[in-house]
């Protein structure tokens, strides 16, 4: 049985002198149902992770940054090298297990906060997998731009292999697709603009205006994808909300049932998690329109989000929690204690109710990092969390009810 829910308080802003409503919890309790086991797999600053069979064994592994761990001991074994820069950052702004070289294993592909090059690692096969130095390097691409936040795969063209797509935290850095294809036989990636200027933190992915065509979301609005095709030509941008400090990613879902999907985002770098009410667009020009309504501001540094059923009762939960020291505790909120929490949402009332998975102190316990992985590792039908943050790479065992 889920918590009882709590009495709601219920206030009023204002956005482009628009009076909104916002609804928000009053406090919170800690979680009643599911069950949680906690692994430390190690504590460094690396903040990327992913999960995937790596050596083929049926059961699913998971790699953080320099090394990954094999089910079901997850010991350590080294995949690269990576960078530190800054005061407690490494150069690694999000990971992914793609299958490279199409030998049918998955190999590691990444990119970097300030560098300019993407690479991918291959995988060595069993005989390979203790090699000390760790796994080959390969340079995919020279993008010739740095501050990058973040980096998502997707699938745009729908065609099976994922394109590359790189969130700037620079507004007037371009935005870019890479696309994955072979020359001479190896892979590289291809360039495929969305606008030549247009970036910003924060970025999801969903279909806003209801063509049935998946859009990009980020911090200074919308692209409309060509109806030609994703890569076409240039998207027509719609800048009819901003969105500070964007959450990677913003989650794109139709909350209230309307028809129309709706917007949940965080401020990656100060305190709040919000849900966006997507409305009747305007008359006169056709822009969306939005209505903004409190989820939780209690806690900072809300960087990554998850729309994923934890608790096996057919709808989604919210996931998220704080990324310890995303600017080097120089973000409001940043000795706050760290947690990781979940939200349940009621349609019937629109309201959410905030479930602690875990609460730790300041720089103990499992945090967010920029990536929060949600997948049954261990097989017992309930859904885990992965997350690799400054605090640790962690997993948290979901154990059910």
């Amino acid at each position: 049985m889920k918590s009882k829910r709590l009495p709601l308080l219920i206030s009023t802003s204002t956005i482009g002198g628009m009076m909104l409503f916002a609804l928000h919890n009053s406090s919170a309790v800690p979680d009643q149902s599911l069950k949680w086991d906690i692994r430390l797999l190690r504590k460094d600053n690396n903040e990327g992770c992913a999960v995937g069979d790596i050596n083929g064994d049926g059961k699913l592994d998971v790699v953080a940054g320099e090394y990954w761990y094999a089910a079901p001991d997850f010991q350590p074994k080294k995949v690269r090298r990576i960078l530190p820069f800054g005061v407690d950052y490494l150069q690694n702004n999000a990971e992914h297990l793609v299958d490279m070289d199409g030998d049918g294993d998955l190999d590691v592909m990444g990119g970097t906060f300030t560098t300019t090059e993407v690479k991918w690692y291959e995988n060595p096969g069993q005989a390979g997998y203790d090699a000390p130095d760790g796994w080959k390097e390969h340079l995919l691409v020279d993008t010739q731009l740095s501050s990058n936040e973040i980096s998502f795969v997707r699938d745009l063209d729908g065609d099976g292999t994922p394109e590359f797509i790189v969130n700037s935290w620079i507004d007037k850095n371009p935005m870019v697709v890479w696309r994955i294809a072979k020359k001479d036989g190896a892979p590289v990636l291809e360039k495929s603009v969305i606008a030549e200027s247009g970036n910003g933190h924060g970025m999801g992915f969903g279909d806003i205006n209801g063509d049935g065509l998946e859009d990009i979301v980020f911090k200074q609005g919308w692209y409309e994808r060509p109806k030609s095709g994703p890569f076409s030509g240039p998207w027509t941008l719609h800048q009819d909300f901003q969105l500070p400090h964007g959450s990677c990613p913003v989650i794109v879902t139709d909350l209230n049932s309307d028809g129309k999907n709706d917007l949940i985002w965080a401020d990656g770098h100060n305190y709040g998690l919000w849900w966006m009410e997507q409305t009747s667009p305007d008359p006169a020009t056709g822009a969306t329109r939005w209505t903004s309504h409190d989820i939780d501001t209690s806690f900072s540094q809300g960087h990554a989000l998850m729309w994923e059923d934890i608790d096996n009762d057919g709808s989604p939960e919210l996931i998220t929690g704080k990324r310890y020291y995303a600017h080097s505790g120089k973000d409001p909120g940043a000795e706050d204690p760290i947690t990781i929490q979940y939200y349940d949402w009621n349609p019937k009332d629109s309201t959410w109710t905030k479930h602690f998975i875990s609460q730790g102190e300041k720089g103990k316990g499992p945090g967010i990092g920029l990536q929060i992985r949600v997948v049954d590792i261990d097989g017992n039908g309930w859904k885990d969390l992965f997350v690799s943050g400054k605090s640790g790479t962690h997993i948290l065992w979901n154990k059910g009810l």
